[in-house]
């Protein structure tokens, strides 16, 4: 049985947010595999633009990596049972005029950001999380556990990359 290791962010922002994440990696724990490096949690500002008008609280992040014998889409289809255990509404995504995605407060989000070092790209999933490198509250947990590990695509460390976007913050 071939095992794949997998960096996942959890995020949430409603309710009691250090017990959603402890929920969620317990359940990540039955359903996907074992967690074998955990990041601190981050509280961190909401990212995006959000339906509604939404004033959203600040979210807690974690990025934890599991070890699991299940496919990409079978993590896929894990993750998203936990997130409507744990009181994620079904949401299609929304956008506003011009195009832009509109977000919403979350009681749990599970991010899939690396699948070993595997690029894929389905109807469902892509991974690496394309948004990743935009992301300062992704990045920083990741980048706290997997220092070295080389993004497949954009071919730079985690650490680097969580660099580069603190300098392009500071200017």
């Amino acid at each position: 049985m071939e095992i794949h290791r997998v960096l996942l962010l959890l995020g949430s922002n409603l309710g009691d947010r250090t017990e959603k994440l402890a929920s969620a990696r317990s359940l990540l724990l039955q359903s996907v595999g074992p967690v074998v490096q955990a990041s601190r949690e981050y509280e961190t500002e909401p990212w995006g633009d959000f339906a509604g008008g939404e004033t959203p609280g600040p979210f807690l992040n974690q990025a934890i990596a599991v070890e699991t014998a299940l496919g990409p889409e079978a993590v896929l289809d894990a993750i998203q049972q936990i997130e409507r255990e744990l009181g994620r509404p079904e949401h299609r995504p929304e956008y506003a005029p011009g195009g832009k995605r509109l977000y919403h407060d979350r009681a749990i989000d599970v991010d899939i950001l690396f699948y070993d070092s595997e690029i894929i790209d389905t109807k469902r999933l892509t991974v690496p999380h394309p948004r990743l490198a935009e992301r300062h509250f992704a990045l920083e947990p990741a980048a706290e556990i997997w220092p070295d590990y080389v993004h497949p695509s954009l071919k730079i460390s985690l650490k680097e990359l969580f660099n580069s976007i603190l300098l392009g913050d500071s200017q």
